[in-house]
């Protein structure tokens, strides 16, 4: 057997564009590295290597090849694309302030181009490293761990959850032996279930696997009775995707069918499929490289009946001249997530989430650390209270972003800075705090001094224009929203003012996301730890309700709006600490009452100040003043210990 170290210069170059051909980029580095090492100054391959390199996600050798291309004086290097790589390059590897520099220089050079497409992508890039920057240290109250019992060495990706089994793809190997060139059979894509607590049992799914075709990418219908997925095509000259479906019941698969209607033509890709239950109706969302779309694959949705899926739309303000791909729709806060590399964001592949519904544009927004790194995330589902993520961040083998794995990530409890406030007490409000023996003393008093706990809302959230009592979403997601729009209500309020009275406008505003905002959730968090440790001494609890809002809408509106704030509260002790309440809030039995209750009152606007303006062409006071802002509140008014 010839060693690769004997092999000529030409026959490494044959076999490393045979393995680029073949899209075995592993394969193509290894002779592309000899080749360097035997001559490094053959502009060509610095190029081609360079760009394999960027592909396997090898970073670290990529921004050495491409300085050393910098240093090259060849008139056919485009140096403006080196900057723009080396930039691209510095951004996954975390370095945001050296790959903003690279992309201003790369700026200047083509600031006279006629190539649009270059310019936009350039100063995306730049707003995209100053977000970064801006965000690096933001970071979700979220824990994180890798689910374990993977193989190090393979590519993983989380794609569904049923009960305690999480759903994966994985990229295996099925015969790599090492010959003259490192040459394999090639990797197949195949889909397994996995424990996803312990990371044990990985198990494939026999009956859906193909050996002629790459499977991944499943999802369930809400009623976990059918599974749908992608099977693509293993031959790199012709990777068409299409989507199918498969029975599932008691663990056993049937065989799979082909999705019909407005899908899976012959010319397209379509991968990537996303269940989804809106308004009652069944959707399908899936990533095509179909006529519609703006750049590679795009986000479609259409209507599913069966094994049909008709009408189908792309989402025109979520697809961008880069690929946006992975949605996942959580049916109970009517939210799609998908990654994109074109959103501002981190590096690579970014997590992002709106709320959807047909023919409704929303606010797109990233989900911040920990579900993003520099590196690629993608692949976003949820399970009750947990995320899974697919990432190639910090992956164990020696090229530590080659390779994708599975996070798992969970609710941790979020402590804010103590404030001092103090608040005007409504004295028709009964204040309930009746004490019993079963309550300690000191505590009890700890819990009357916190009452009333008020909790603030943005204008119509949740659920906005919804006419529903009820709602999935939970007080936290509002909250954290909510306080994302600090600096929005600070140029909305103080519009049209200058000098003092501008900057005394924007410090109410602060101040009332301070002193309002903030201290509303910790009183709730201080609230409710003292309540746990009652609870575990076999106290229960009644917890006594109100809910209001500013009287822009009308006021039967504001009475299911009031009761809507007031559920995401429960759905928020529900959650609260991974569901640490959960077992008080259900009865032991169905003659026996929870441990804990709720009594409320929804007010709507009836005792909204009649000084806050019901004009909606004035929002800078009918939705963004002070005023406004304090009466869209819940408030917990007292409690009684039974």
């Amino acid at each position: 057997m010839v060693g690769i170290g004997q092999t000529t210069s030409r026959e490494l170059k044959f076999r490393a564009q045979q393995n680029l051909e073949q899209e075995d980029y592993a394969e193509a580095s290894k002779y592309f590295d000899s080749i360097v090492q035997k001559d490094s100054s053959d502009y060509k391959i610095l190029l081609s290597y360079t760009d394999l390199l960027i592909k396997s996600k090898d970073f670290i050798k990529a921004e050495i090849l491409l300085k050393k291309l910098n240093t090259l004086n060849n008139k056919k290097i485009s140096k403006e694309n080196i900057d723009l790589q080396l930039g691209l390059v510095k951004k996954q590897l975390g370095d945001f302030q050296s790959s903003l520099k690279y992309f201003n220089d790369c700026m200047t050079k083509i600031k006279r181009s006629k190539n649009k497409n270059l310019m936009n992508k350039i100063t995306r890039e730049i707003e995209s490293c100053e977000w970064a920057m801006l965000n690096n240290k933001d970071s979700a109250d979220y824990s994180i761990r890798k689910i374990h019992g993977l193989a190090n060495e393979d590519s993983e990706f989380g794609h569904a959850v049923i009960g305690p089994l999480l759903i994966i793809s994985a990229l295996k190997c099925d015969n790599c032996i090492d010959s003259i060139g490192f040459s394999k059979d090639g990797y197949t894509n195949k889909l397994y279930s996995i424990v996803k607590e312990n990371g044990s049992q990985l198990k494939e799914i026999k009956p859906i696997n193909s050996s002629v075709n790459n499977t991944s990418n499943g999802t369930f219908s809400s009623d976990k009775k059918k599974f749908y997925f992608s099977s693509c095509n293993i031959q790199p000259q012709n990777k068409k995707c299409k989507i199918l479906v498969s029975n599932y019941k008691n663990g056993i698969w049937s065989s799979p069918d082909t999705l019909k209607g407005e899908i899976n033509t012959n010319e397209y890709s379509y991968t990537m499929p996303a269940f989804a239950k809106i308004q009652g109706k069944d959707y399908l969302f899936f990533c095509s490289d179909a006529q519609k779309s703006i750049g590679g694959l795009d986000i479609f949705y259409g209507l599913l009946n069966q094994n049909t899926v008709k009408d189908v739309k792309t989402i025109e303000y979520i697809n961008s001249v880069e690929e946006d791909i992975a949605p996942f729709y959580d049916n109970n806060s009517q939210t799609l997530y998908f990654s994109s590399s074109w959103h501002n964001g981190y590096g690579g592949y970014d997590l992002f989430k709106t709320n959807f519904a047909p023919n409704k544009i929303s606010k797109i927004e990233n989900l911040g650390l920990p579900f993003n790194s520099c590196n690629n995330d993608t692949y976003l589902v949820k399970d009750s209270l947990n995320y899974f993520v697919t990432s190639n961040r910090n992956h164990a083998s020696k090229n530590k972003t080659c390779c994708t794995d599975i996070y798992q990530l969970s609710p941790v409890n979020s402590k804010i800075d103590s404030l001092t406030f103090k608040t005007n007490i409504d004295s028709t409000i009964n204040l309930i705090s009746a004490k019993k023996i079963n309550g300690t003393k000191n505590n009890i008093e700890k819990l009357e001094k916190l009452i009333p706990i008020s909790l603030y809302f943005h204008n119509d959230i949740p659920n906005p224009k919804s006419n529903d009592s009820t709602t999935y979403i939970n007080y936290l997601e509002t909250y954290e929203n909510y306080n994302l729009l600090n600096a929005t209500y600070k140029v909305k309020y103080s519009e049209g003012l200058i000098g003092d009275n501008k900057i005394n406008a924007q410090k109410e505003i602060n101040d009332f996301f301070e002193l309002n905002l903030q201290k509303g959730k910790k009183d709730l968090d201080d609230f409710l730890d003292i309540m746990i440790e009652e609870l575990r001494k076999g106290a229960k609890f009644e917890l006594i309700f109100k809910g209001y809002a500013s009287p822009l809408a009308k006021n039967n509106y504001n009475k299911f709006l009031s009761k809507r704030r007031i559920n995401s509260v429960k759905n928020y002790i529900g959650i609260y600490k991974n569901g640490i309440l959960l077992n008080y809030l259900i009865a032991e039995t169905e003659n026996r009452t929870p441990a804990i209750t709720f009594k409320e009152e929804s007010y709507g606007e009836y005792l909204s100040n009649k000084l806050v303006s019901d004009n909606a062409n004035d929002i800078k006071n009918s939705i963004y003043s002070i005023k406004a802002a304090l009466e869209r509140k819940v408030e917990i008014i007292g409690f009684r210990i039974r």
